[in-house]
This record gives C-alpha cells, structure tokens and sequence, in this order.
C-alpha cells in the first residue's frame, strides 16, 4: 500500500513540477508524469528481484548449493516487503554470509561482512576483480598478471629501440606462452587451479603475440591473424568449457581484451581494434552457450564498452559513423543475448535467474554511446531508442511465447526496458501533435502492462494519459497546409489515438477475470471512443482535400474500409463488443442517400466514384450479416436485414430511374414508371423465386416475406394512388389504352398484390403484422383494380376527347360521365353475374353496391343533363343492364361458405 501511495505522489508531484516549466502547456506535464511512474516502476522492479533473490539465496544455502552462481528469481507475483538490496556476486550482503569457494579444493575463512548499499552496488560491479583475487592460489594469480604485463612492456620496449629482431621477439613470446599452456594442461588433474592460471595466462600471451604481428609489425597478413584470432578464441573456450573452468574463461578474455590496449602507439585503426574485440566476445558467447559464468560476462561487457568509451570520446570523428555503430550494434546483440543465455542456462529449479547489472547496465551505456554517434543527425537518438524498446519489447514476446513460466522475471525486466526506451524516443523525436498522439499509444501499453501484472494502477493511469493526450491534441491541433490525404500528422494523429483506446479496450475485454468490477464497462467506453476518435480524423481530412459532392461516397468508401478491418478483427479476436462497430455501415450508407442528393442535385448515385462504392458496401454489408451473425445482437438483426433490403431497392429503383429521366424528349410517366416497375420486378422474384436462395431468404424467411417486402409494397401502394393524379402521357409515343408504360407499371403492382394475397391465403403463414394483414386483404388487389380502370377512362377522354385530367374538367365532361357509368355497370354486370353463376353471395353484393352507386350517380349527377345525348346514353345502358343483371343472377342463397 505504501508502494502505491509514493507511486501516485511521484507521478502528481511530476506532472505539477513538469506544468511549471515553461512553455507552460499540458504536455510537459503528461511527460513528466509518464516519465516519473515508469521510474518508480523500475526502481519498483528492482527492489522486488533483490529481495526475492536474498530469499533465495537463502533456500540455495540450506540445500547446500556452495557454488550455485548468484542469481535472481524469475517472478514477480509476491512481492517482498523487506528493505531491497543489490546482492554482490562474492560478497554477500548477509552479516554472517559466507564467501564461496573457487574450484581449488582450498576454503576462504568465515568472515562476517556488514556493507551499506551503496558499497554493496559498489562490490557488485567490482565482483569479477574480488572472484578472481579472492580464491583459489592468489601467488598463482598475481604472478601471472604480472608476467602478462612485463611480457607486453619488454616487447614495447624492445620494439622501441631495435634490439633483437621483431620475428625472434615475437617468436620468442609465441613460445613462452605455448609452454605455459602445455604445462597448464599436463598439471590440470593433480593441480587443477594452478594448471588453470597457466593455460590462462598462455593463451593470454598468444593474444599479444598474435595482435603484436599483425597490427603493429605487418608480419602476418590481416586474413591469416583473424584465422588465427579465431582460433584462439575457440581454443579458449573449449578449454575452459571442457575443465569447467571460470578463471581460464576470465584470465584468457581479460589478457585478450588488455592485448591491444598494452600495445597501442594511438595510431591504429577502429575497425581493426573493433573487429578483434568482436572475435573475443563471439568466444564469450560461445561459453555462455554452454555455462551461466557471470564473471566472464561481466569481464567481456565491462571491458568491451569501457574501451569503446574511452576511444570514443578521444577519437571519434562523425566520418567514422558507417565503421562504428555496425560494431556497436553487434557487442549490444551479443550481450543481450547473453543475458538471456544466462538465466536460460541456470539449474532446473532455479532457471529465470537474472544478471541484474548485464540486463539493466547494457541498454543504459549502449544507449549513452549511440548518443555520441547520432548526436549529428535529426531525429537520429529518436529513432535510436524507439529501435531500442522495440527490441526488447519483441524480445519479451518472444519469451513470453517460447518460455513464459521459466523466464517470466527476465520477459518482464524487457518489458520494462521496452516501455522506459520506446517512452523516451516520444519526446526525443516528436512534435505536439505527434507528442500528445504517442502518449495515447503509451497508456495503451500501461494498460497492458497493468492487465499482464494484475496492477490496477498501472491501469488507471493508462485510461487517464489517453483521455488526456486526446483532449490536448484537440485543443492544440493544427491542420496542416498542402499536405497528403491521410498522409499527415493530424488523421494519424487521430489515427494513433483510436488505436490505443481500441488496443487497451481488447486488453480490458480478454482478461476480465484479472480486472476490478468497476472496470467492466471500459472496453465498450474505449471502444466508442476509438471509433469516434477514428471517424472523426477520417471525415475531417476528406472534408479538407475533397469537394463537396465527392464527399458523401469518399466517406462510404472510408467506411467500408474501416468496416472490412473491423469485421476480420471480430472472426479473428474474442472481442465479442467489437461487433458492434460494424453496425456502423448501414446506417452511413442510409445518410449517403440524401447526402448525395443534396450535394449533386439529385444525380446519379454511381458519380465519383459511387460505381466502385455502392457496389462494395452492399456486399461488405450482406457479408458482414453472413459471416458475423453470430456476433451481432440477435434482436436488431431481423431489422438491419430488412433495412438492408429496403436500401437496396431503393438504390437500384433511383438510379434506373434517373437514367431514364435523363434520356431526352421522354414523357414524365416514364419516370414515374420506373419507380413502380423495377421494385415490382424486385418484389416478384423475391416472392416467387426467393426461397431458392437459403440465405439470407429462407433463413429469415420471416423477415424477407413479411416487414422486409411488406412495407415496399405499402410505399408502392401510396406511389400507385399518386401516380392517378398524372394523365400518362406515353410522349414521343402515342397514348394507347393499358398499352404504356405508367399503366403497365401500375397492373404490375395490382397484379403483385393480387398474387400475393393468393400465395398468402394457400400457406396461411404467420409472417405479416395485424396492419400487413388487414391492409393487403383479398379486397385491396379489387379496388386497386377498380380504381385503375377509372382512372384509364378518365385518360382516354383526355388523350381522345381533349377534356383536361383534372377532377374539376372531367366532373363536367358529359363525354367522361357517360363512360363511367358504362364502365361501373359492366364492372357490376360482370360481378353480379359471376356471383350468381358461381354461388358467391359476397361478388354478388359487391355488384349490387356497384351498381346502386351508377342509379345514384345518375340521379344526383346525370339527371341534370337529361337533355345531352350523353346523359340519355347512361340511361338506356344502365337501364338495360339492370334488366339483365335481373334475369340471369338473382342473389345467391345464404350458404355456410357465403356467410364467412
């Protein structure tokens, strides 16, 4: 508890501190805060390793592991409360801890060490120089380090003043150190420390010997001493690999890495000096394949970089860039794979163990080096560090994937290197914008930081440092001037913000089970807000570089992009609540419709670019309805079907009929025609040819033959009655009776209808609402009907009388009034008839109402035309019409059927 308590005053502490340096803005804030939380983390970590660690060396003790290597413990679930302390390798920091023995069979005496923790970090990075001196025969040891440099100072020197030939020189030192490695080797069993410092302080000589004739004298080409280099490196580690032995490892690398330092006139090359530490480091890895010897590494890592800073800082030149950082990237991929060798190569039960100075030490000097070499260049420590967290962030993967329980404390070390380094490079290299953008990315990395190590507040600070990056970069967004679509900093920038709320709402949503009650309503929260944040810098950047009639299908066809994403991340990802962003697309592609039409005038829909962008949602959206239906809710997917096809039909009908309309010298009623005859068409395959389809028809056979093709019909009806009120001139082609291409259009509904009403009462299906169903009775298609023919008649005395289709012209057209009448007592003639003949007692009433309205019509509207031949005409017709009906269809009788 009082671990969180100082981690949330450091970050407040941070953020006010940062918000008072000028220029006084939210950014230095965020990036104080940012910066002070992963500190406390790190520090947090390593006080953690060294406590787990001293319990573990305790453990070791008991079980009488004497020269088990110091190591550290491989997880981080229970953290210690006790005061943290950086172990030493040799000294111990326990009061009455004992020093290992070396492998001389001799004991150092018990002597109880007390340090503080400073001298313990101290004797931590000094423990190769006490391990080598503090065991074993130190005579043996001393002597041999000063043979090695009274060898090197009589050869300089001698090399100085010509007084014996340099060949016989060199050969003279070639042969002492061969005779100290065979004597070595001959007294390995019955004195095995002494034969070790021999074979060690030989192969040292080699070294010299061997560098000396190539770099110094030219006596060997530069070829045949690398060939030779090498295999001194491999003899060097396999003697030391085959007898077990750390001090042949140490004393060899450390005469190997002293050899060129000792025997430098300052006037030799880099590259050749680089290359030969390269060779060296290479056997160092070698060894580390096969032993977990921490001495050697340190001696290697110390040696390597200690002599590349001292070179560098007193001669590097910027030109010599190209030869030096390939050298630098190479000892830091080395070491780094060293350190992961050594935790991989500890015993079973304590294999996870960490070299705390390698791991940590390594990317801190490798990184103040690379400061040297790029310093010159823009951007060049930016992308320095970035590559850096990248490395160790994909080296936690991988472990993470190949060893996640045996090397948990070593992924999770690179983890925190990964964070801390790609954290740096934001400030490094970045503006505002991209600045405030990239803190997003990394609250979305302390969101998953938080979820792997089950840390509420690492969590809690990764939503809020988003939240805040989003609203700083509102407030100081500039959009830039002649830039790229979707090339510029501000839709990536919106970009960068939607995809770590996106990335840290999966996070959430995978792993509930390790998050708190309150955070169950995050992941939809961040999911809406990455997709706000996603569409927002789309639409914006299109309005920016786009005209306004364009601008409609350019955002359908963003969202179709953005929908195609999204759908292959709902198969792939088990982020049920991402499903619904693929909702989105329907409702986009409704408001396209009208957006089109205002921005073109009502043109055609397949302008710029709709041909590629209608044809492409409906697909993206039938497929999503297919391949996603499981993931959809259910309730609403009956509807976005129905929607879907409604859609559809409209487009299709629109854009025929607007390439009718712009054929020229054509009539009005072919237009109107069109919207009537194509979603009838639709309407009829669908209905008699449908079911053939098994999805989406037979599956949502419900949906398809109830609300999905219901409602077209009843906005079909209401187009019908509205296309009564045009006369349906056929123009450039002459008016025929039924035979145009309104009347045509206007039967076809009829006869839809009428089908309809038929196929409905043979299945008796439940698939239509109570409205559906009163409405589209058997009586509709009938009236429907009877209403056309009216209107057919009133077209003829238009077309053939030169009366006006309007209801004041034709009410007074004696011409229109005398047909009418003839037309209703036919019509009930013919059903009074049909009636009778056929024992329908319903049909007979309808022509009987039928034909009471023309004895109505000719009382109340003719008989005041008694006089016009046209009113006589209604008379007689409708006279003798009656006398007919009369005769041959009396009133069926009341029967069961006729009574329903």
């Amino acid at each position: 508890m009082m671990g969180k308590t100082l981690s949330i005053l450091a970050v407040v502490l941070a953020v006010i501190a940062g918000m008072s340096i000028y220029p006084y803005n939210p950014i230095n804030g965020i990036a104080a805060g940012v910066a002070a939380f992963l500190l406390v983390e790190v520090i947090s970590l390593r006080r953690r390793i060294s406590a787990l660690e001293e319990k573990q060396r305790q453990a070791s003790k008991t079980a009488g592991m004497e020269d088990a290597p110091p190591t550290r413990v491989a997880s981080l679930e229970r953290p210690s409360q006790g005061a943290p302390s950086m172990p030493p390798v040799s000294v111990t920091p326990a009061p009455t801890r004992e020093r290992p023995a070396v492998h001389t069979g001799q004991r150092s005496p018990k002597v109880p060490v007390v340090h503080t923790v400073t001298e313990k970090r101290l004797l931590d990075l000094m423990s190769p120089v006490f391990s080598y001196f503090s065991g074993g025969n130190l005579v043996l040891k001393i002597g041999i380090v000063v043979l090695f440099f009274g060898v090197a100072f009589l050869l300089k020197y001698a090399a100085q003043r010509n007084l014996i030939p340099i060949e016989f020189r060199l050969i003279g030192v070639a042969g002492g150190g061969i005779a100290l490695l065979a004597i070595g080797w001959f007294l390995r069993r019955k004195h095995q420390g002494y034969g070790l410092g021999l074979e060690g302080g030989g192969i040292g000589i080699l070294y010299l010997v061997v560098f000396a004739a190539a770099k110094l004298y030219h006596l060997l080409p530069l070829p045949l001493a690398l060939v030779v280099m090498i295999a001194l490196v491999g003899l060097s580690c396999t003697l030391a690999v085959l007898q077990e032995s750390r001090s042949l490892a140490v004393s060899g690398s450390i005469g190997g890495f002293l050899a060129p330092v000792l025997m430098s006139t300052g006037s030799g090359s880099h590259v050749m000096l680089f290359s030969y530490y390269a060779l060296l480091n290479s056997g160092i890895l070698g060894i580390a394949w096969f032993q977990a010897w921490r001495e050697l590494n340190l001696v290697g890592f110390i040696f390597t970089f200690g002599i590349a800073a001292l070179w560098g800082a007193s001669a590097y030149q910027p030109q010599f860039f190209a030869t030096t950082e390939p050298f630098l990237l190479l000892f830091f991929l080395m070491y780094a794979a060293i350190s992961v060798l050594f935790a991989l190569r500890q015993p079973l039960q304590l294999r996870g163990f960490i070299d705390g100075p390698l791991v940590f030490g390594l990317p801190i000097i490798a990184t103040g080096l690379q400061f040297y070499l790029v310093r010159d260049f823009r951007y060049g420590m930016a992308l320095s560090v970035l590559t850096l967290g990248l490395f160790y962030l994909s080296l936690a993967r991988l472990l993470w994937h190949r060893m996640a329980h045996e090397m948990r404390l070593l992924t999770e070390a690179f983890l925190a290197l990964g964070v801390v380094f790609g954290s740096l490079a934001i400030p490094l290299g970045l503006d505002h914008q991209w600045t405030t953008a990239a803190w997003a990315l990394e609250g979305a990395a302390m969101i998953w930081v938080g979820v792997r190590q089950q840390r509420k507040l690492a969590r809690l600070f990764g939503v809020l440092l988003q939240l805040g990056a989003a609203l700083t970069f509102v407030d100081k967004a500039v959009y830039p001037v002649d830039s790229l679509l979707f090339g510029n900093q501000f839709f990536l920038g919106c970009g960068l913000i939607a995809a770590a709320a996106l990335f840290s709402g999966y996070q959430l949503a995978t792993n509930q089970e390790k998050c708190r009650s309150w955070e169950t309503k995050l992941p939809l929260f961040l999911l809406t807000w990455g997709l706000i944040w996603w569409y927002f810098g789309g639409v914006r950047d299109l309005d920016r570089h786009l005209l306004s009639r364009a601008l409609p299908v350019a955002i359908l066809l963003f969202t179709c992009g953005t929908t195609l994403l999204c759908m292959i991340a709902v198969l792939r990802l088990r982020w049920r609540q991402l499903s619904l962003s693929l909702l989105l697309l329907l409702p986009i592609m409704i408001l396209t419709v009208p957006s089109q039409m205002m921005a073109r005038g009502a043109g055609s829909l397949l302008a710029d670019y709709g041909w590629i962008a209608w044809p492409l949602a409906f697909c993206l959206q039938y497929a999503l309805l297919f391949r996603c239906a499981t993931n959809l809710p259910g309730r609403i997917l009956p509807a976005w079907h129905a929607l879907t096809l409604w859609l559809l039909l409209f487009v299709l009908t629109f854009q025929v009929a607007w390439q009718v309309d712009t054929i020229p010298h054509l009539a009005e009623a072919w237009t109107m025609a069109s919207w009537g005859l194509v979603p009838t068409a639709f309407l009829f395959a669908l209905e008699f040819r449908g079911n053939r389809l098994a999805w989406p028809v037979a599956r949502l056979a419900a949906t398809y033959h109830g609300l999905g093709s219901g409602v077209p019909l009843f906005v079909l009806l209401l187009g019908c009655l509205l296309s009564f009120s045009l006369n349906g001139s056929p123009a450039p082609l002459a008016y025929i009776p039924v035979f145009n291409p309104l009347e045509l259009a206007e039967l076809a509904l009829i006869l839809l209808l009428g089908l309809r009403v038929v196929r409905r009462a043979a299945q008796q299906p439940a698939t239509e609402s109570k409205l559906l169903a009163r409405l589209f009775t058997g009586w509709l298609p009938a009236v429907l009907l009877f209403l056309l023919l009216n209107v057919i008649t009133a077209r003829c005395a238009h077309f053939f009388s030169g009366v006006s289709y309007n209801a004041d012209a034709l009410f007074a057209s004696t011409v229109f009034q005398t047909a009418i009448a003839a037309l209703w007592s036919i019509l009930a003639m013919a059903m009074t008839v049909g009636g009778a003949k056929k024992g329908k007692r319903r049909i007979w009433l309808g022509g009987s109402v039928l034909l009471a309205m023309v004895v109505f019509k000719l009382f109340v509207i003719d008989l005041s035309g008694t006089g016009t031949i046209g009113r006589i005409v209604s008379f007689l017709v409708v006279g003798l019409l009656m006398l007919i009906i009369g005769f041959f269809a009396p009133l069926p009788p009341k029967t069961a059927e006729n009574s329903r």
